[in-house]
Order: structure tokens, then sequence, then C-alpha cells
């Protein structure tokens, strides 16, 4: 009998540490897969220690034949009932999976009740001689449920997972139906040390391929949670993209809106001054046609001359509006078209130093306008008071700055002496709302330099 007591010594401890193990994972998880295979096991366990305690194998803790034979069935009926809600968590039995879901709840209620009637029965000596008929009952009902619930294990033997459990499964019953057929036929005994070999043995077997299936399990759930943490990672990145963009937007809108009341500010104050004064000229000019006909017609050159600098500031501002990598409506041309209006009736050369990539990035309607008024401004000076031979006009990057520079080789002032007058406050003041600084060099003599510099972020972002 030696050899059954090392056999039942080495699946108790197999088997119980198992059952440990896999319970523990349980707790970590809550995969109620876990704690049923590891109520199972220890059931199984259990079994065993039952088993080690026969005194025939002359223990020091013996129980008699009659006692091991009283906890056999119970044990082994609770620890298949163990294994059937394994298979009922694991193919996900629930309660829209009727016929499945209520067996199952009625095995778990029938199969404790034959037993706890089973042991009471042996407990009185089972006086009606019925005990055997009560445990067949109880193991046969515990068995054709999970025989049924086999059959749709079967049906998902092409995952891994499952794969696993049919094997194990196959093992497990194999073994249990051997050990019966020579406990039966050749021993004579169900309580007999020749079935044990089979039982034990494939449950060895059994317990390698179900721990391997429930590690697969659980490492499947990890590389799920791995891919809905990406997910979640994923969408919250998307999510604050979307908020910076939205962000972007809005503040792109405020820009705009800033411009509109800008332009707005313009119209009002600028043109429709303008408009006010030509309306005044025109009443005037009406009035003195007959009596004073040269004041008319100065009033009428008054008129024209304000109807014409309306027309090129709406021009200015159209122009401002459009995109600017078009050529027609690039900073030079524009610059071009003016200068050669004003400065070639004084002749004054003209020279233009116009970055044009540096030009097209210009993004911001205002920065546009502002930097074609500082231009023009000068350029009016150059050819009003200036009686230079060449004006040149720059517009270039230099380390991380944009500068404006507008010069000329007239005769320049003193501006100790002479006060400033509109036209270089207007570009001082235009220059300041680029957030740059103006340089104005001039003395009798030598010409006037205009120089504007300002970030490069201001014409990209503003």
């Amino acid at each position: 009998m030696q050899h059954i007591v090392y056999l039942l010594l080495v699946s108790f401890g197999a088997l119980s540490i198992l059952g440990i193990f896999h319970f523990t994972i349980f707790l970590q998880q809550k995969d109620k897969a876990f704690r049923n295979y590891s109520f199972y096991l220890l059931l199984m366990s259990v079994f065993n220690l039952v088993r080690l305690s026969d005194e025939r194998l002359g223990s020091y803790y013996s129980l008699s034949v009659y006692t091991v034979g009283t906890w056999d069935p119970v044990l082994a009926n609770f620890a298949f009932l163990m294994y059937v809600n394994f298979l009922g968590v694991i193919l996900n039995i629930n309660a829209a999976d009727k016929f499945f879901y209520k067996g199952w709840r009625f095995i778990k209620i029938f199969v404790p009740t034959f037993l706890l009637f089973y042991l009471v029965l042996r407990i009185v000596g089972n006086p009606l001689q019925i005990a055997d008929t009560v445990i067949s009952v109880a193991s046969f009902g515990c068995m054709g449920f999970g025989i049924v619930m086999g059959f749709r294990l079967l049906a998902l033997r092409k995952e891994k997972f499952y794969q696993l459990i049919i094997v194990g499964t196959l093992i497990s019953v194999l073994g249990v139906l051997t050990g019966l057929i020579f406990n039966t036929f050749i021993y004579k005994s169900s309580t007999a040390f020749g079935g044990l070999y089979f039982l034990e043995i494939s449950m060895l077997i059994e317990s390698v391929f179900l721990s391997a299936a429930l590690g697969y399990r659980l490492k499947v759930a990890y590389q799920e949670k791995e891919k809905f943490q990406l997910a979640l990672l994923e969408e919250t990145q998307k999510r604050e993209l979307l908020a910076v963009q939205t962000s972007r937007l809005l503040q792109k809108e405020l820009e705009i809106k800033e411009v509109q009341n800008r332009i707005s500010k313009d119209l009002h104050d600028d043109i429709g001054a303008s408009l006010s004064s030509m309306h005044i000229y025109g009443e005037l000019a009406t009035k003195v046609w007959e009596t004073q006909p040269q004041e008319s017609k100065m009033m009428i050159d008054r008129i024209s001359t304000t109807s014409k600098d309306l027309m090129n500031r709406m021009g200015d501002i159209i122009w401002s509006m459009k995109p600017a990598d078009e050529e027609k409506y690039s900073f030079k041309a524009r610059l071009t078209n003016y200068a050669t209006e004003l400065l070639a009736p004084k002749n004054i050369l003209a020279e233009f130093e116009i970055d044009e990539t540096l030009a097209a990035g210009i993004s911001s309607p205002e920065v546009r306008k502002n930097l074609l008024l500082m231009a023009k401004e000068a350029i009016n000076n150059i050819a009003k008071y200036s009686e230079a031979a060449k004006a040149t006009i720059l517009f270039k990057q230099q380390n991380g700055e944009v500068i404006l520079l507008i010069c000329d080789d007239g005769k320049g002032y003193d501006a100790n002496t002479i006060q400033e007058g509109n036209g270089l406050q207007n570009i001082q003041q235009r220059c300041k709302q680029l957030n740059g600084i103006i340089t104005i060099n001039t003395a009798s003599g030598q010409g006037v330099s205009i120089n504007c510099s300002f970030r490069i972020a201001t014409i990209r972002h503003t």
C-alpha cells in the first residue's frame, strides 16, 4: 500500500498548492473562474486527505471504511459541483440563456440538498437503505448537467482557451470512468484503492491543462486591459487635441472679430470723415457756384482729392484682406504701384528689396495693413519733402526679427528744430501696434532713415 500513499500525498500537496494559488489570483482579479476552480482543487485535496486517513493504510489517525465511504462521494460530488460552476462562469451563462441558467441554478440547490440528505441517512445508520440511491441521484444529476454543458464547451473548441479546458476535462473524465470501471468490475468496491491510480493521475494531468488555460485567460485579460488603457489614452489625447484645436479656432475667431472691429473703426473714422467732408464741400460748391465760381472750383478739386484718397484707403483695406500668397496682391506689387505713382513725377528712383517669401507669410490682415500704411506714409513724405534722387524700401528678416526700412538721400531735417508731422507720428503709432521698435535717423543734408523692427512671430500669429 506504500505506493498509493505516495501518490495520494503528491496529489494532495499539488492540488492544495494549486488551489491556494488560484484562490490568491481570484482575490487579485475578482475572476470567479479562478475562485470556482480553486474550490474544486481544494475539495479534491480534502478528498485525498480523507483517503490518506483510511484505516487500511495503517495511518495514525485512521478512519473506518464506513466513514471513508461516507465522505468519499460527498467530497467528490461537491468537487464536481464546483467544476460545473467553473464551466458556467467560463461559458458566460447568464439570465439570457434561460435553459442553462435555470438548470445551473437548479443543480446548485439540488446537489447540496441531496448530499445533506445522504449524510443524514449515513449518520442515522441508513435504516431504509436508500442512501446509495440518494447519492446516485445527486451524482447523475450533477454529471448529467455537466455533460450538457460539455456540449456547449465543445462548440467553442476553436479558441485556444477552451481547447485547453476540453483536453483537461476529457482526461479527467477518462480517469474517473476508468477508475469506476476497475473498482466496480475488478475490485468489487467503490472505495477500493485500485481505481484511485487512474483518478489521481488524471487529476494531476487535468490540473496542468486547466491551470494553463486559466493562465492564458489571465494573459488575455491583461492584454485586453492594456488595449483598453491604450484606447483610453488615445481617446484622451484626441480629446486634448480637439480641445487645443477648438481653443485655437476660438482664438482665431476672436482675432477675426478684433480685425473686423478695427476695420469697422477705420471705416467709421477715416472714411466716414472723408465722406462727410465731401458732402460739405459739395453743398458749399453748389451754393457759391454762380457767385464765386473760383471758390466753387477749389471745393470741387478738394472733393476730387478726397475721393481719390478715399479710394486708396478702401483699396488698402480690401488689399489687406486678400490672400498674401497671390502675386497680384503681394506687398511688393502694392508698394511698387504706389511709389511709381508718387515718386516718378518727382524724378526719384525707387529701389525695392522685398523678401517675397517673408511677405507672403503675413497671415494677419491687420499686420499687412499697418506695414503697407507705414511704407506708404514714408513714401508720401519722401515725395513731398525730401527732394531726394533715390529712395530705398527694404523688407527682410534678420536675426529673428522682421525689419521694415524706408530711407532716402534727400535733404533731411534737423530733428531738434523741426517738429515731427502727422505722417511720422502715424508711422510710429502703427509700429507700436505691431509691438515693434522704431528708429528715425535724420540730419540736415543727410536724408531720412525710418527703421521699424519687430518679432517674426508678429507676422505669423497676430
